[in-house]
């Protein structure tokens, strides 16, 4: 999970609008927030992503449900409001069903900063707070099946790029030449694409990329052989603002500084 920044509110939904599908919606049960005028906004917030396990929401297998962060059937007056609409998969919205974000808070990416309130270790998330905790288990955060598996499949590979690309600076060592070493700044970037806002599942793998030593290692060697790009330090300040902490005490993603 990663923090959002909130959509203007579409110019359709005015103040009578909100009213009259509110109405409708207590009156005769009408999903009246299933409008692309509304999704479309949603999913360009969360880049494409549900809202809370970062999955993919424009995926053919996959399909984006507007999430209701005040349940609809507890808070009906709020069916229809802008500030209470999030774009969700259908298993992270089923999940979270009726659960009383009042009565037991939980992280709304669009005003919370999750690393706050959640951090990472063994492939699972865990809680720094009783915010984190309780959103951890209203989502189903630690789901075996759906996500821990998918957070190692995730990691494994990250960490098998960050390995390949340790072999290229060997490679570069070997024999000098000037296009292995741009190969080595492409490489890298590519790497940190994957740990920014917009990829999928970006907090594992920006927290798994950024925690491990063989990266920091290979960014302190490409600094040395001036392979480290301008690129590369701006992917990587990003990265660092939605990797979670690893450790209950520590909330911030670990200093990569050039050796001297």
């Amino acid at each position: 999970m990663i923090k959002l920044n909130r959509a203007t509110r579409p110019s359709f939904l005015t103040e009578q609008v909100t009213k009259e599908l509110t109405l409708t919606f207590k009156t005769t049960g009408k999903s009246v927030w299933n409008d692309e005028r509304l999704k479309v906004p949603l999913r360009l917030s969360s880049y494409g992503k549900c809202a809370y396990c970062e999955c993919s929401i424009v995926e053919e297998s996959k399909y984006m449900e507007v999430e209701h962060f005040k349940d609809k059937h507890s808070y009906p007056e709020d069916v229809i409001q802008w500030d209470n609409l999030l774009p969700s998969c259908k298993r992270c919205n089923g999940t979270k069903g009726i659960h009383d974000v009042i009565d037991t808070p939980i992280i709304n990416p669009y005003l919370d900063l999750p690393r706050d309130h959640i951090y990472y270790r063994d492939y699972r998330l865990k809680g720094i707070t009783e915010k984190g905790i309780d959103t951890i288990e209203a989502i189903g955060l630690n789901n075996y099946e759906r996500i821990a598996i998918k957070r190692f499949e995730i990691g494994y590979a990250i960490l098998e790029s960050i390995t390949h690309c340790e072999d290229k600076i060997k490679e570069y060592e070997a024999t000098r030449k000037t296009r292995t070493l741009n190969k080595i700044s492409r490489f890298m970037e590519g790497i940190l694409n994957e740990c920014q806002p917009s990829a999928i599942y970006a907090a594992t793998t920006a927290t798994i990329a950024l925690n491990s030593e063989t990266f920091s290692k290979v960014v302190m060697h490409m600094k040395s052989i001036k392979a480290w790009s301008i690129e590369c330090e701006e992917l990587l300040s990003i990265a660092k603002t939605i990797a979670l902490p690893t450790a209950l005490n520590s909330q911030s993603a670990p200093e990569i500084t050039a050796q001297h």
